[in-house]
């Protein structure tokens, strides 16, 4: 899947899709050789606040490709005057560790000095030139599941050859039903556009809900990749999309099996350390740092995170 599903943008008008110069391709790819496996050669540039940048993430460390490709994170607020940038710290002072840059359009930039359009997370940089080479979300989750088993220190496969049909088909029904439609909600122009999307949305939580009554995992009795990727959408349900997205027909305490599974994904330490709800309330309420003056950006009162760490 090759989609420009990779930006986390604040403006509800504005849709996932990049605004890149059509110069700038940031779709090179390890499944094409493009980008040859080559480890300590990469760094990943992600969000904690995003559900596109955090499932790459959770890759990297349920395969334990930490040490193989390295990754770093932007702040979750917008900085005061850069509302297409995304930045390491509160000014120019703080830079990432390994690339020692400020701001990630400077990755972007050393790709192609004109760049002056939204740079996105996740963003995969070449070390070895500084230059931005993926920021297909998508792509880079699959890709490091499949192309990357020579330097994994766990044995866990989140893309068994022998499912791959299977697990692509319902890492796209994920995408499409439950990913997307947050973000589709935000765009919709009517009422029946938005009550289709949010059906859609209900439906396939309905189905997951009554699926994992019966098996542990979306693939059966294995963890792979389309778990990843519900589980950063569940995370985000009752805190964000429930309130921001009227997505509130019901919550996700509401179906047993599928809460009960997002908790016992949670307790996984790689699910956990990439969870930052503090980021993620930033990031889709208060958006930047200037100070809270609109109804709009108030984090809405009673969100109760401690849940997550109720096991049953």
């Amino acid at each position: 899947m090759t989609e420009n599903n990779a930006a986390c943008e604040w403006h509800p008008e504005q849709s996932q899709k990049e605004t890149t110069p059509a110069t700038l391709d940031l779709t090179a790819s390890f499944a094409t050789g493009e980008l040859p496996v080559e480890p300590n050669r990469y760094r990943l540039i992600w969000g904690k606040f995003c559900p596109w940048a955090t499932p790459v993430a959770i890759v990297l460390r349920l395969l334990g490709l930490e040490q193989a490709v390295s990754d770093g994170t932007v702040q979750a607020l917008r900085r005061t005057g850069l509302p297409t940038d995304w930045v390491y710290g509160a000014d120019d002072s703080v830079k990432d560790p390994v690339l020692g840059t400020a701001r990630l359009s400077e990755s972007y930039q050393q790709a192609a000095p004109e760049f002056n359009g939204r740079a996105s997370v996740p963003t995969l940089v070449d070390v070895t030139t500084g230059k931005a080479v993926n920021n297909q979300s998508n792509d880079l989750l699959d890709e490091f599941a499949r192309y990357w088993r020579q330097y994994q220190t766990t044995e866990l496969d989140l893309y068994p050859e022998e499912q791959a049909n299977e697990v692509a088909a319902i890492n796209q029904i994920i995408l499409t039903d439950v990913t997307e439609v947050p973000g589709q909600i935000l765009a919709a122009q009517s009422q029946a556009e938005y009550d289709e999307l949010a059906q859609r949305f209900f439906n396939r939580l309905e189905w997951a809900n009554h699926l994992l009554a019966t098996q542990p995992y979306l693939v059966g009795e294995t963890l792979t990749v389309p778990d990843i990727r519900l589980f950063v959408s569940l995370v985000r349900f009752d805190i964000v999309y429930y309130y921001q997205n009227k997505l509130s027909a019901h919550r996700l305490v509401d179906y047993p099996n599928l809460w009960a599974y997002a908790k016992r994904l949670y307790q996984i330490p790689a699910f956990k350390e990439t969870t930052d709800f503090t980021a993620i309330k930033q990031h889709f309420y208060q958006v930047s740092e200037a100070p809270v003056t609109s109804f709009d950006r108030v984090v809405p009162f009673g969100i109760d995170e401690a849940k997550w760490d109720q096991v049953d």
